[in-house]
């Protein structure tokens, strides 16, 4: 039988760590903090990079709790933002740039760059090609939201090209590759949409025509946004994001069989998702517009390539001419979080 004292010690010896256990989770979940992050759509592959960093535990381990609230078009998204419906949210660099000229824009900024190259590509049918801004002249073109980031595009595009923007009519579309019966009945001769599409009908063997839109307007693709007003108090948040998203994304680089990246995402109802063969196909063209300005520059916000998308926009009348882009983005946060 033990002595008193050494049960004593033994006594005092397990109190004191579970005296410590109980501290080490209590500091754990007071440094967790809550987040919400607005997507400009419902769930899609698009969106891979907050989706598998929430269904992977990444943020988490970031000591974040994020809560991803699914959008109802990009320009909605903004709205939320200038409102204060959310931290941050994912949304058209094209939208940034038109929303920094109107009422509340000015405090928006763009904390970090997910797709450096445009997502979007144009689709139509074989039988009625439409090959080039030019071919849009006079004919409906499918856009996923009134206002949002596919109407900006083909606005940027068609000035581009020189074609009246009167001349071609819009109607909003789906993000699948749906819109086709809707060439095949009449209602539209084409439609802009997510990368994912394309492929789904290339794996489909589907006849259709797509080419990107960075083809003619090189517009940066994706960016994270915050109000300028809350990054003060919430700096911390948005690097632990940043942070948490870039080893999100260095893992589904290296994920050589995309099998761990769909098992994170097996949470969220994804509609891609249920063709299990083109899944992976949607996901590795959806992650090369990470790289479109080099691994280097993976989550930055590059210089030249934001100011030929704001002289883009400019020149099709959505933002004041001869203004420097440096002023609606900002790497600080990024080089913190990859410090």
């Amino acid at each position: 039988m033990p002595a008193p004292n050494a049960t004593r010690r033994a006594a005092l010896a397990l109190g004191a760590g579970g005296l410590i256990a109980l501290t080490l989770r209590d500091t754990r979940a007071q440094s967790t903090r809550a987040m919400t992050f607005i997507t400009p759509f419902s769930y899609i592959l698009a969106f891979v990079d907050v989706l598998n960093a929430k269904g992977g535990g990444y943020f988490e381990r970031a000591g974040l709790d994020v809560t991803i609230e699914q959008g109802r078009g990009s320009a909605m998204a903004v709205q939320q933002i200038v409102g204060g419906g959310g931290l941050l949210s994912r949304t058209g660099v094209g939208d940034h740039i038109r929303a920094s000229s109107r009422p509340g824009g000015d405090d928006l900024i763009a904390v970090g760059t997910i797709s450096q190259g445009s997502p979007f590509y144009v689709i139509s049918a074989p039988s009625k090609p439409i090959r080039t801004p030019e071919d849009m002249a006079g004919k409906t073109i499918g856009v996923l939201s009134v206002g949002g980031a596919t109407e900006i595009v083909l606005d940027v595009m068609l000035q581009a090209r020189g074609v009246d923007r009167a001349r071609v009519a819009r109607q909003v579309a789906p993000n699948s590759p749906a819109g086709l019966q809707l060439i095949e009945q009449g209602r539209i001769d084409g439609y802009i949409v997510s990368a994912g599409v394309p492929i789904a009908l290339q794996a489909a063997n589907t006849p259709h025509v797509s080419w990107n839109t960075d083809d003619v307007a090189p517009i940066p693709g994706q960016c994270y946004i915050a109000r300028r007003s809350t990054l003060a108090q919430n700096g911390d948040l948005v690097v632990r994001f940043l942070r948490a998203v870039k080893l999100s994304l260095d893992d589904m680089l290296a994920d050589a069989d995309l099998s761990k990246t769909l098992a994170n995402l097996r949470g969220f109802e994804i509609a891609e998702m249920r063709n299990a063969a083109t899944a992976p196909l949607i996901l590795r063209n959806e992650m090369q517009f990470w790289l479109t300005a080099g691994r280097e520059n993976i989550l930055r916000n590059v210089p030249e390539r934001w100011q030929r998308g704001y002289d883009l926009m400019a020149a099709a009348g959505f933002t004041p001419p001869g203004l420097r882009a440096d002023t609606l983005y900002t790497n600080d946060f990024v080089n913190r979080a990859l410090a």
